[in-house]
C-alpha cells in the first residue's frame, strides 16, 4: 500500500536456514540447567528482550528465567552475623533463534541470532519475610546476530554488542529511589497506554506483538515516597521521575522493513529537488531538554487510583518546513524532523473483581503538536488532544482468558489536521493453556474503527521442561493506504522462536 500523506512518519540471504540450523544444533547441545522457579523472579518480554520488574510484567509473558548460578557471600564476623548482611549474585539468560519471514514476498526482514545475559545483585538484609534486601543492582545486555536485517538497512549491524538496562535500586522505610537506564512503563491500558510517555520506541524492531510495541531503556532518576493516609485510603504514594535528557524515535534508515511509506514519500522528494530534508534534530541539550513525570498514587477501597503530569519532547517527529533564501535571493524550501515539547495530564484507575479486572486511562494533551494536511507554512501546530482507554480482562474456566480494551482519541480543531476529530478502536486478546498447560495458543491484534486499519496475530508457544520455549506466530495488517496499521500490509509475517532459557 501506498500512503497519501508524504509528510507524516507513523509509528515509527545470507543463508537464513543455514543459519538457524546453526543456532538450533548449538542449543541442543547445551547442558540442561534446572533450577526451582522463585515468586520474586521478574519476567521477561519475549518479543524484545526487556527485562520488566514484577509489577509492570506484560500479560501473557509465558516463563521467568532461571538461575545459572545464586551466589552468597558473608564473612563470619560479629558485625556481619548481628546484621545478617550479605550480598548476593545471580545471573541469567538465554540463547534464541528468532526469525522474521515477510510473506508478500518471502524475504526475511530478520534472522536474528541473540545471547541475553542479565545479573542481578543485592545487599543486605530484609526485614521481613518476602521482603527485598535495601540495594539491590539490575543490569542486562545482548549480542545479536541478524545478517536478514542488516541486509535490508543501515539500521542494523550484522552484529551487535550492547548493553540494554542498567541500574540501582535503593529501598529505606518510607521511600525507595531507581537510578539507572531503566524501562519503565506507566499506565494501566493494556495494549495501549496513552500516558506511557517515558521510553521511546525500538526504530530498529518496534513491532513487539499484533498489539503492543517494544521500548527503549533510558537514564533516568526515579523516587517513590510513601504518604500518610487515613481512612477511606488504604495507602498512598507519590512517584517522581526525571529523565536528564530526553530520549526520543528515531527515523528509519531507507530500506528498513519498518520504514513508513510517508517517510518513502518524503525521501523521493529530495531525490527529485522539491525540498531538502535535513537531519533529524533531537533534544541534545542534558537537563535543558529534561523530562519529568509525577505520578500521586493511592489505594481506596481496593480501587487503584493516580493522578499523573508529565512534560517533555515529542516521541515521533513533526516536520518544521521553513524557506531559505540562497544564492541569488533563490528560496528553498527545508524540511526538519524534530520534537516539540509538550504537557500531558491524566487520570488512571485499575479494580479487582474477581476473576476479572478492570482498568482505565484518561489523558489530556493541551497544545500537541500534530501536522497539518497540506503542504503550507508552518507545517504542524499545535492543539487538544484526549485519549482514553477502558478495558477488561477475565479468566473463564481453568485458563481461557479475554481481554478486551477500547482505545478513543478526540482532537480539537481537526478539520486542517492529519488527525480525525474523533478515532476509536479496540485492543483484544484470547488464548488458553492446552497439554497441561504447556502448550498456550490464541489470537491478539488492534482494530481501528475509524480508518486506522487493523493487526491480525495467531499464536502458539510451547514450553518444555522449564528451559525450552518454542513459538510460532502469523501477523497480519490490513486497513486503508493512509491508515496507522494498514500502511504496513506488505509487511505481513511469520515468525519462529527458539529459546533455551538458562
Amino acid at each position: 500500500m501506498k500512503i497519501t500523506l508524504p509528510l507524516v512518519e507513523c509509528i515509527a540471504g545470507v543463508s537464513a536456514g543455514n543459519l538457524t540450523v546453526g543456532i538450533l544444533v548449538l542449543l541442543m547441545f547445551l547442558p540442561p540447567f534446572r533450577t526451582v522457579a522463585r515468586a520474586d523472579d521478574p519476567r521477561t518480554d519475549i518479543e524484545s528482550g526487556n527485562i520488566q520488574a514484577p509489577e509492570n510484567r506484560i500479560v501473557g509473558d509465558p516463563f521467568a528465567d532461571d538461575n545459572l548460578f545464586s551466589s552468597d557471600f558473608a564473612d563470619d564476623s560479629e558485625e556481619t552475623r548481628a546484621s545478617g548482611n550479605r550480598v548476593k549474585l545471580e545471573l541469567h539468560g538465554y540463547l534464541e533463534s528468532r526469525n522474521r519471514l515477510r510473506t508478500t514476498d518471502s524475504e526475511f526482514i530478520s534472522t536474528r541470532q541473540r545471547l541475553w545475559l542479565e545479573g542481578h545483585g543485592s545487599y543486605g538484609s530484609a526485614k521481613a519475610v518476602g521482603a527485598e534486601p535495601p540495594l539491590r543492582m539490575f543490569v542486562s545486555g545482548a549480542v545479536d546476530l541478524d545478517p536478514g536485517a542488516a541486509d535490508l538497512s543501515d539500521d542494523h549491524e550484522t552484529v551487535r554488542i550492547y548493553p540494554e538496562e542498567a541500574f540501582l535500586t535503593i529501598d529505606r522505610p518510607g521511600w525507595n529511589a531507581v537510578i539507572g537506564r531503566k524501562i519503565h512503563r506507566i499506565g494501566t491500558g493494556d495494549g495501549i497506554n496513552p500516558l506511557d510517555l517515558i521510553n521511546p520506541l525500538d526504530y530498529r524492531d518496534p513491532i513487539a506483538t499484533g498489539r503492543s510495541d517494544a521500548r527503549l531503556p533510558v537514564l533516568l532518576g526515579l523516587a517513590t515516597i510513601n504518604l500518610p493516609v487515613s481512612k477511606p485510603f488504604q495507602e498512598a504514594n507519590l512517584d517522581v521521575i526525571v529523565v536528564p535528557l530526553a530520549q526520543v524515535n528515531r527515523l528509519n534508515s531507507p530500506g528498513s522493513a519498518w520504514e513508513s511509506p510517508g517517510l518513502q514519500k518524503l525521501r523521493a522528494g529530495q531525490q527529485e529537488g522539491a525540498y531538502i530534508l535535513e537531519d533529524q534534530k533531537e533534544p541534545d541539550q542534558a537537563f535543558d531538554q529534561a523530562e519529568v513525570e509525577v505520578r500521586l498514587a493511592a489505594t481506596l477501597s481496593g480501587w487503584d487510583l493516580s493522578l499523573i503530569g508529565f512534560y517533555g519532547y515529542l516521541d515521533s517527529p513533526v516536520f518544521e518546513r521553513e524557506y531559505r533564501s540562497g544564492p541569488g535571493s533563490v528560496q528553498t524550501l527545508y524540511v526538519t524532523p524534530i520534537h516539540p515539547d509538550f504537557s500531558a495530564f491524566g487520570f488512571t484507575f485499575a479494580k479487582g473483581l474477581d476473576r476479572s479486572t478492570l482498568r482505565g486511562e484518561l489523558a489530556v494533551k493541551p497544545e500537541l503538536p500534530v501536522m497539518m494536511k497540506d503542504d503550507s507554512l508552518p507545517g504542524y501546530t499545535r492543539t487538544t488532544v484526549m485519549e482514553g482507554v477502558l478495558g477488561i480482562d477475565r479468566t473463564f474456566g481453568t485458563n481461557f482468558y479475554v481481554n478486551l480494551q477500547y482505545f478513543y482519541a478526540w482532537t480539537s480543531e481537526a478539520e486542517n489536521l492529519i488527525n480525525d476529530t474523533w478515532a476509536h478502536g479496540i485492543t483484544y486478546d484470547v488464548h488458553d493453556t492446552f497439554l497441561q498447560d504447556d502448550l498456550e495458543a490464541g489470537v491478539r491484534g488492534i482494530l481501528g474503527f475509524t480508518g486506522q486499519g487493523w493487526t491480525l496475530e495467531p499464536y502458539a508457544e510451547y514450553q518444555l521442561a522449564d528451559d525450552w520455549l518454542f513459538q510460532g506466530s502469523l501477523l497480519f495488517f490490513e486497513g486503508p493506504e493512509s491508515g496507522t496499521y494498514g500502511q504496513y500490509d506488505d509487511n505481513d509475517l511469520v515468525t519462529l522462536r527458539v529459546r533455551y532459557s538458562f
